[in-house]
């Protein structure tokens, strides 16, 4: 070996040893980057030489920088993402209705209820006043405004989380787009024999991101292009450069609420037209909505805040239900039959009779048959709907 070679060696060596200080360098300088893999030098012993009939080593030579990157683990935090976000959209929207039935801090519904039946108790004490009657119809007032307060409320949180639905699908055609853009990017520069790491790094913090929004699944092809798909029914939203666009339209209910559209892949995508797209309302957050921040916000708007509506619909019709039909099983101060007490169905339209607020006389505190104004035994037995349970049949005063 000549001293040319002797040099040529030690250069190599040089050269291969500074790469490698200067991967360390880049990974010490991205430690805080998002989505950054550390990356690792491989080296191997160089081309060896013949020397008098024996081979001599040629150096060393870098012949690869690769990831320190875990596909099972990558896999593990896209489905946990995907799924903490779907509950973290649940939470917030929770957050909103907890407040709605804090009987602890504050006059709810329970108080609202209690208080009515209450004033049925203090008339039963004095069941021809004016005053008694006059409260009566004040606390049923508070009653009924309050449970169109809680209908109100609700309602809200539905309508928050259906408005929600447009930027969240805004923000999952954008990274759709992002990681097509990087599937060309990686596809072009591997093709020319570059490193595609840190592409690759941005692409795979790119689909992390895309869990947390709804669920997916991805595969990854021989070009190095990631394949990208709902976990439900499988549509493809991403292959090679190509991608579809997600976005929200209006139904036809009342009132509108907003259904997830899918395009068919494109480059750009074509036009939104909600008539030859997918419907993907019930599948883009996966199997029951269960995935992802769309998934979470899909629950709360279809399940979880209608089911405590509907509860509160139930409520509010026992209560109308059952004090009408003892009501009208009574008799006014005059010995007359006694009216509807509450006009209504449900929390949202539940209302007290006209006819009782206009002239509180006819509030059926007495029983029939009538005996006078002094009876009070209707009143009782409207009082005593709040320890029994909520009937559709009237009681028989004794």
């Amino acid at each position: 070996m000549g001293i040319n070679d002797i040099f040529s060696i030690a250069t190599r060596g040089i050269a291969a040893q500074r790469q490698a200080i200067e991967v360390t360098s880049e990974n010490i300088a991205n430690v805080n980057t998002p989505g950054y893999s550390r990356q690792r030098v491989i080296m191997e012993s160089g081309p060896a030489n013949l020397a008098s009939g024996f081979p001599i080593g040629g150096g060393v030579e870098v012949v690869a920088v690769q990831r320190s990157y875990d596909n099972l683990l990558q896999t593990q935090l896209v489905n946990g993402n995907s799924t903490y976000q779907q509950n973290l959209a649940k939470q917030t929207a929770l957050q909103q209705v907890e407040p709605l039935f804090n009987e602890v801090s504050t006059d709810g519904l329970g108080k609202a209820v209690e208080s009515f039946f209450g004033s049925w108790q203090d008339l039963s004490l004095n069941p021809q006043g004016a005053p008694e009657r006059q409260a009566l119809i004040a606390r049923s007032q508070i009653l009924v405004d309050t449970f169109h307060q809680m209908n109100t409320n609700l309602n809200a949180v539905i309508t928050s989380a259906d408005q929600d639905l447009v930027s969240i699908t805004a923000d999952i055609s954008d990274k759709l787009g992002n990681i097509a853009l990087l599937n060309q990017q990686i596809m072009t520069t591997q093709g020319m024999g570059g490193n595609v790491n840190e592409m690759k790094d941005q692409r795979d913090l790119l689909v992390q991101e895309l869990a947390g929004k709804m669920g997916i699944t991805t595969s990854e092809q021989s070009n190095g292009t990631l394949t990208v798909s709902l976990s439900l029914g499988g549509q493809v939203l991403v292959s090679g450069n190509q991608y579809s666009t997600v976005y929200t339209s209006p139904d036809g209910g009342t009132p509108p609420r907003n259904d997830i559209y899918v395009t068919p892949l494109g480059n750009p995508p074509p036009a939104n037209t909600p008539a030859t797209d997918t419907d993907v309302t019930a599948t883009i957050g996966g199997l029951n909505n269960g995935y992802g921040e769309i998934g979470g916000t899909l629950q709360v708007r279809d399940q979880i805040v209608p089911g405590y509506l509907a509860k509160l619909d139930e409520m509010a019709g026992k209560i109308i239900t059952s004090v009408n039909t003892q009501h009208t099983a009574g008799a006014d101060l005059a010995g007359g039959a006694g009216v509807a007490f509450f006009t209504g169905t449900s929390s949202a339209d539940i209302a007290v009779s006209g006819t009782i607020t206009s002239d509180p006389t006819r509030i059926a505190a007495a029983a029939i048959p009538f005996v006078g104004p002094g009876d009070n035994r209707n009143a009782l037995l409207i009082a005593d709907i709040k320890n029994s349970s909520l009937r559709s049949a009237p009681v028989t005063a004794p």
